[in-house]
């Protein structure tokens, strides 16, 4: 059996206290030595003995394509004119490395909305953050993960939730349109292949779940199968996993 080993692997050890989980994006499963636990995220859909498989969907740009071409196969209200609109206003989106306001708004949004929270490290080690600023207060963020072809919106946070004010919203949504259109450009800039927007549920009847979609998708991509792989080592993880679903 061919294992990978830590000192050869591409991938990082999740925050855990009790057990080494390791995570792989962008790669086929393989057995992966001194951990209890291992997970994987690919394209492809294989059959490797001792790992269990989810099937998603998530949606891609080809970046091969002119940046023009990939800017007109945007829904042109939705999506285009919102852009220009908040270029306008003067909402100004950079990558950066303030993490450490985009915690807070992370944080927030994930409560708001009755979201998981992941141990927000993972984000600052292995993330590109993208920042939408308005009269220099952050308001929309995006943190993505990239290895090369591919780069992945990993998780997108906003203010908007929050606001009760519909002109503020509407300003925070041109700016979360803003920050897909960034990453866009600095992937292409970059040689980056495909851009993923993350994971969409289109058989979903969760009304949340379908505007997402609907948002990711307005940007002109085509819909792929993605796949996640993980296998535990572990007996006494596999223990801990077996009791907290019967708890």
């Amino acid at each position: 059996m061919q294992y990978i080993h830590k000192k050869d692997n591409n991938g990082w050890l999740m925050p855990d206290f009790l057990f080494k989980k390791y995570w792989f994006w962008f790669k086929d499963p393989e057995d992966v030595s001194f951990c209890d636990m291992v997970n994987f995220f690919s394209y492809h859909k294989v059959d490797k003995e001792g790992f269990k498989r989810k099937n998603a969907n998530t949606t891609i740009i080809n970046l091969k394509q002119d940046l023009n071409d990939i800017w007109m196969n945007m829904r042109k209200k939705f999506v285009r004119k919102q852009i220009l609109r908040g270029e306008k206003n003067g909402i100004v989106v950079k990558q950066d490395s303030n993490f450490k306001d985009f915690k807070k708004i992370y944080l927030d949004f994930r409560k708001k909305n009755n979201l998981a929270k992941d141990a927000y490290s993972i984000f600052v080690n292995n993330g590109l953050l993208f920042s939408a600023y308005y009269n220099n207060k952050m308001i929309a963020g995006g943190v993505f993960i990239k290895k090369k072809p591919y780069i992945r919106a990993w998780v997108l946070a906003s203010l908007r939730a929050l606001e009760k004010d519909g002109k503020t919203r509407e300003i925070i949504g041109w700016a979360n349109r803003m920050l897909i259109w960034e990453a866009i450009k600095y992937a292409k800039n970059e040689n980056y292949e495909m851009f993923d927007l993350g994971g969409i549920s289109p058989h979903s009847s969760k009304k949340t779940e379908i505007s997402l979609m609907e948002f990711k998708e307005s940007f002109g991509g085509v819909r792929e199968k993605c796949y996640y792989y993980h296998k535990v080592y572990s007996p006494l993880l596999k223990f801990w996993i077996k009791l907290r679903k019967i708890i």
